[in-house]
Formats: C-alpha cells, structure tokens, sequence
C-alpha cells in the first residue's frame, strides 16, 4: 500500500512539471498583434476580417470579437478591418505591445444593416474550431421563452422532454439521449448539477438569459469532462442599457410571471438586480384522467450581478453573482389538497419544495499581450423536501467548483492551462410513510472531491486550419484517476466552406434520485445495483456547413453526424414478468446513439426568414443476444420548421414553428394493463404527431406587446399515466412522457424599456 502511494505521489509531481514546463508565465518574443472588434453599442462582432494591406496575412474574429494576426515580414503596419454590413475601417498599429480596439460604424446603406441584424438572432460561431450554435437574445424574443426549456422552440438541436408527468420536471435532451449527458453551463460554470439539475433548467427566466450556446459532441477540456453528448452553456444578463425593464404574462390557463430588471452604476461597477416571480394557474385536466395537466407552481427569485470593466476589452475584468430561489410545485389528483392529503393515501399527490442559493465569481486578468490569467470559481447549496404519494425525498447539497487557467499565445498557438477542483456533498433520505413493500427506503449519500489538471492547444495555419488537441487529468475519490482525451479540427475548404471534425471521451458520476425524479413517479420497486460506476462514453462527430451570400438572398445548410457508444452507461429497465413488475439499474456497456442532422436556413429580402431543420436519431442498446433495442421516448424522425417576417420599418414581427415528431416507444405497461378491456390499455409505440406554435409582436418606442399560442393544433398524448384510476397501486406510473400534456394555450405579454 505505501509502494503504491509513493507512485501516486511521483506521478502527481511529473504532471506538474510538464505543465509547468509547457506553460512558462512569462513574456516571450511579440510575434503576434492582439485585439477585439466591436460595433458602435460596444458588442462583439464575429467573424469580422483582419488583413494587413498589400498581404495575403489575415484573421478572422471570434465569437468574442477577438483577433490574434502575426506581424512577421509585415512592412506596412496598417490593418484594414471589414465586417458585412458595415463600413471597413483601416487603423495603423504604431504599439505592437498594446492590444487593439476597433469599432465599426455602421454602413449607410439601410438594407445591409438589417440583414445584419437578422443574421445574428442565431447562427453557427465561423471561427471556433468546435461547433456552436449561438441562440441571442433576439431570437429568444421568439416565443414566450418562459424558462429556460421554452428556449428552443426554433432549434433542432435540442428537445427539452418531460421527465415526471405530475410535476411537469423537464429535461434537455441532445442526440437523443438524456439530459444528464449535456454539460450544462451558467456563465461557464457546473451549477447545474445533482440537485440542482432536475429543477435548474426551467429555474432561469427566459427574461434573464443574454445568449445561449449549444456545442453538440465533445467540447473543450477546460470546462470539465462531463459532457458526454453535449455543452449548453446559459449566459445571464450584465448591466443593460436601459435603467428599468419590465416583463409582464399571462397564459389562458391564468398561469402569471413578472421579470423585473434594475440597472446602474456604482463608481466603475455595472449592477444589476432582477426579480423573478411565477404564479399558479387554474387547476386542468383536459384529458380527463383526473390528473392535474400543469402543476400548480409558485416561484420566487433574485439576481444580482456587479461587473468591473468589459470582459472582452479590458487589463482586469471581474463579475460578482448572487442568485437566490425559492419555488414550489403541487400536482396530482385534481382533489389533491396540500395541507390535508400529502404523504397520504387517500388523494394521490406530489409536492416539491426547494431553496437554492448560488453565487458566482469571474476574474480576468491580462499580464501582457501574450499572457492572460483567469479565474472563475462558483458555489450552491440546495435544500429539498419533497413528497410522491406516500414516499417523502429530503434532499441537502452543496456544490462548489474552481479553476484557475492560464492562456498563452506564441505565434499561432493558443495555449490553455491549468488547475481545476470540484466539491459535491449530496444527501438523499428515502422514506415511506405507509405501509409499503418496496425495498429502497433509506439514505443515500454522494460526497465527491474531484481536483483536476488541463491542457488544451489550439493550432492555427494559413486561416483554413485549425486544430484544438486537449487533456485532462482528473482524480475522482474512490474510483481513482480518469484521462479525458479530445480534439477538434476545423478546416475551411473556402471563403463560405467549412468542415469540422471532433472525437473525444466524457465522463461524469450519476446521482440517483436527484437527478432521474421520474423514479419517484412510479410504484414500482426498484432493484439498485451495489456498484455502480462512473458513466463514459466516447463520441465522434462530423459538421459543415455552407453559406451563399446574395444581394437579396442569404443561405446557410448545416449538416451533423455524430456517433455515442458508452463504455459504461447506469441504465434503468423494467422487468415484467406475471407477479410483479420492477425497475432494475445497473451499469450496462452496450448502449449508443447515432444521431444525423441537417438543416437549411434562407433569409429573403431582409424580410423572410425560414428554416428547416431534419434530425435522425438511432438510440439504442443491445440484448445478450447482440440484438437493438430500441429506448423509450425518442423519436427516429424529427421536423422543424420555422417562419418569420418583419417589415422594413421593424414595427412588428410574426414568427410560427412546426415540429413533427415520428412515432416513439413506450415502457412497457405490466401485464394487466396491456389489455384492451382495461381503462387504460397499454400502447407499444405512440403515434407520430405534430406541435405548431406561433405569435405576433408589435414594437411601439419603448413597449414591446406580444401575444401567442402554443399547441395551435390541440394535439394531447394518451395513455400518459399508467394505472391513473389507481395511484397507490403497484402499477402507477407517470413517467411515460412521450407527447404534449398541456391542451391549447394563449398568452399574452409585455416587454416595457424605461
């Protein structure tokens, strides 16, 4: 035992050394001119074009606006910058040690400008070697976008999905697969985890999102490994520009929200405070299974963020956030009430109550045009009782991360580097408080220190190569050392052509119950494997993408390949047999996901805009017998498509979305509700059905009225509960989610800038 501690040691120490050697934090020789570009209201422009005159040496900015160009061989120290849509600007570099910022007027010509403004409601990053599809805040402005899983009703890529019934928990999923597979993000960092991950993605406001990014396959080690299938990473507003916003709505079911925004300045600090409440609605059961259709939900919140200095153009810059969360959820039994049947047996009822503080810390700090330092570091805790019938789940956990990166450019590398440490204490109580057979009563602990190491190289060539090629070293307590390999290669075959390539390993640990709430949506027992093990899979993708760009007419097709195959997978299957039906998890190996996309997007005298998107997913896992089989809930085919139209004089906008979904499998239903005599029988596969949404909105000066109607075509999934006429029965089961559960609904808003 000591041998073998003594190596564990040595080996910690050789890591060190050879990151420290590949990362030296001092100035080496200035090969290369830094910089950002921005546009007149201070905000990034991506992709712009860096040339020095009379040369064929160039650049290209990133989604950060920000440029890295070799001054080698350059004579002539003039840089001339153009950007579509807006007027090129030629600014002479007289300090190569002094980083550059560069800010383009607008274009005279009306019609460019707006085709401009329409190309960045949501568009592919053209510069990062990893594809990321961006979702602005405009195109947010879309669709109600009550929380963050109403946030994708214009994209593909992501299907958020319904994961218990009775309290409307949601999840997102990509490539097919389970929503805890995506690495999901606020301003960079892992909050969203264990506890906080069943109820954090329809916990933000869509009102306090600023953009959305979504990379699909592996991402960047820097981040950690677990995204297994994907990154989605939410940034939160900073300072705005008005002093005072304001977000009222209202739906048909009488379901109410109000977003409040507060901005200033304190000295150099940008501040601001936001506050969030959501209010129930009308109780629905319009498929008459006398089950509430939408939860009743009461939620309050608060934001606050200060800033110092711009993030992307600054020597220092540093953020501070506080969020704070309060919300509960009743549902069940249409007769269900709180204070006289929860925990029992006579009115079926589940009820969910949390708290959730988190605060966040972003700092950035840039040594010199070639060394720059960064900081980021979050911490969470969440407190949970919540009842399912007659189970009570009690729930306590913090959750604290940080890292510490340092960035080092050298003629056309970009070097990143660095430490991370990550801290989850989980507890999960299980109790039944009737008489009940089943067998997982009891306490559940997860307590993980995780501290990690990083280095990712980014290579780039004549600006039609780029290459990314990271490692990580990560040391889990209990399970030991984990390598998580990837890289990512970008090549632009020409000025509108670009190909992408990534192949890597994730992996991640699994928290029952916290994360998988639809086990508690079900009477069934459930049978725990003694060992389960971290989750891995490894994943290979394919991207290109193409562009036309016409006087009156713009075209981009994206196309997507990707293929999951897990090297260990915690699964949970039914078993069904005549006398008793249960849920087995355990870790299986023979799982993976194929998943192809394609989608076009057409923009018509700066008027129209219209996207179709098609997406293919295999999702399956194999038999003893080598033979697929297929999982529940997803669909093999799925269609979007998106209209919108907006006038020359912007005074309002119609949008519309249609998504088609082919048939699903369903869970298997115990043997006697597989009977066409019973309530409800039992189904294989659903039928294929179609979503249509759409609203209109009107801009006044400083009022934005939106009114919408979602499920235009009333379309209600059957046989979503199993067992509905007997909710304490061994059979009950609300997970079988696979369509709409909310009938028709209209709204109505206001967005108010004072």
């Amino acid at each position: 035992m000591k041998t073998k501690q003594k190596i564990n040691k040595r080996s910690y120490l050789y890591i060190f050394i050879f990151i420290y050697l590949l990362n030296p934090f001092v100035v080496i020789a200035q090969n290369n001119i830094q910089g950002v570009v921005l546009d007149n209201k201070g905000e990034p422009l991506i992709s712009a074009t860096v040339n020095w005159i009379g040369t064929q040496t160039g650049a290209i900015t990133n989604i950060d606006g920000e440029f890295s160009i070799s001054q080698d061989g350059v004579l002539n120290k003039q840089l001339i910058i153009r950007y579509i849509g807006f007027s090129a600007d030629t600014v002479t570099v007289n300090d190569p040690n002094e980083s550059l910022t560069i800010i383009l007027g607008g274009n005279n010509e009306l019609n460019s400008v707006q085709l401009t403004e329409n190309k960045q409601n949501a568009y592919i990053d053209a510069d990062n070697p990893i594809k990321v599809e961006v979702i602005t805040q405009k195109e947010l402005t879309k669709a109600a976008c009550c929380d963050l899983t109403g946030c994708f009703e214009t994209q593909i890529s992501v299907e958020p999905k319904t994961t218990n019934l009775v309290t409307q928990t949601k999840e997102l999923s990509v490539l097919g697969m389970s929503g805890v597979y995506n690495h999901i993000l606020l301003d960079g960092m892992p909050l969203i985890t264990g506890a906080n991950y069943t109820y954090g993605v329809s916990a933000i406001p869509g009102t306090l999102i600023k953009n959305i990014t979504i990379s699909q396959g592996q991402t960047s080690v820097i981040q950690g490994p677990e995204s297994l299938t994907s990154q989605i990473n939410i940034l939160l507003k900073e300072k705005q520009e008005e002093r005072i916003f304001l977000n009222l709505y209202i739906n048909s079911f009488l379901s109410k929200q109000v977003n409040l925004d507060y901005n200033f300045n304190l000295g150099k600090w940008k501040i601001i405070s936001s506050l969030h409440s959501t209010q129930p609605g009308s109780k629905v059961d319009k498929n008459d299974d006398n089950f509430l259709d939408i939860p009743q939900t009461t939620k309050y919140s608060f934001y606050n963020k200060w800033t110092f200095g711009e993030e992307f153009n600054s020597d220092f810059y540093t953020s501070a956030t506080f969020r704070y969360i309060n919300e509960k959820r009743i549902g069940g039994q249409v007769d269900f009430e709180e204070d006289e049947h929860q925990g029992g047996n006579v009115v079926y009822g589940q009820t969910i109550e949390y708290t959730q503080p988190e605060f966040m810390f972003k700092t950035k700090y840039k040594i010199n045009n070639n060394n720059r330092l960064k900081l980021t570091s979050s911490i969470s805790t969440h407190e949970q009782t919540s009842f399912f019938g007659t189970t009570k789940y009690e729930v306590d956990q913090l959750n604290y991360h940080i890292d510490l990166t340092h960035t080092l450019n050298w003629q056309t590398h970009t070097l990143n580097s660095g430490i991370s440490y990550k801290h989850l204490d989980l507890k999960q109580e299980v109790e039944f408080l009737e008489n009940n057979t089943n067998s997982y009563d009891g306490e559940y602990k997860n307590y993980e220190h995780i501290a990690g190491l990083f280095v990712e190289n980014m290579f780039s060539w004549k600006n039609n190569l780029d290459l990314i090629t990271g490692l990580r070293i990560d040391h889990l307590n209990n399970h030991g050392i984990y390598l998580t390999p990837r890289a990512q290669l970008k090549y632009n075959y020409s000025e509108h052509t670009t190909f992408r390539i990534n192949i890597g390993k994730g992996w991640r640990t699994s928290k029952l119950f916290s994360e998988q709430p639809h086990l508690f949506s079900t009477n069934l027992d459930l049978i725990i494997d003694n060992n389960l093990k971290p989750e891995e899979a490894i994943n290979i993708g394919f991207n290109g993408v193409h562009n036309l760009f016409l006087d009156n007419f713009d075209f981009e097709f994206v196309f997507d390949i990707y293929h999951t195959n897990f090297k260990n997978q915690i699964y949970g299957y039914r078993n069904i047999n005549n006398s008793e039906t249960t849920t087995v998890i355990e870790n299986i190996d023979n799982s993976a996901s194929n998943s192809i996309q394609a989608q076009i997007t057409v923009e018509i005298l700066d008027e129209f805009a219209i996207k179709f998107g098609y997406n293919y997913l295999d999702v399956f896992r194999e038999d003893e017998n080598g033979e697929k089989i297929q999982l529940p809930h997803t669909a093999k085919h799925h269609i979007i498509s998106t209209f919108s139209y907006q006038p020359l004089a912007r005074d309002w906008q119609f949008d519309i979305n249609i998504h088609g979904f082919g048939k699903k499998k369903l869970y298997e239903a115990p043997v006697i509700y597989q009977h066409d005599d019973h309530t409800h029988h039992y189904q294989a596969f659903s039928d294929p059905y179609i979503v249509m949404n759409s609203q209109f909105t009107k801009y006044l000066d400083n009022i934005d009225i939106y009114i919408g109607c979602e499920n235009i075509f009333n379309y209600l999934a059957d046989y979503l509960i199993i067992s509905a006429d007997d909710p304490f029965g061994p059979y009950f089961d609300s997970h079988n989610s696979w369509g709409p559960t909310k009938s028709r609904e209209f709204y109505l808003g206001l967005r108010a800038k004072f």
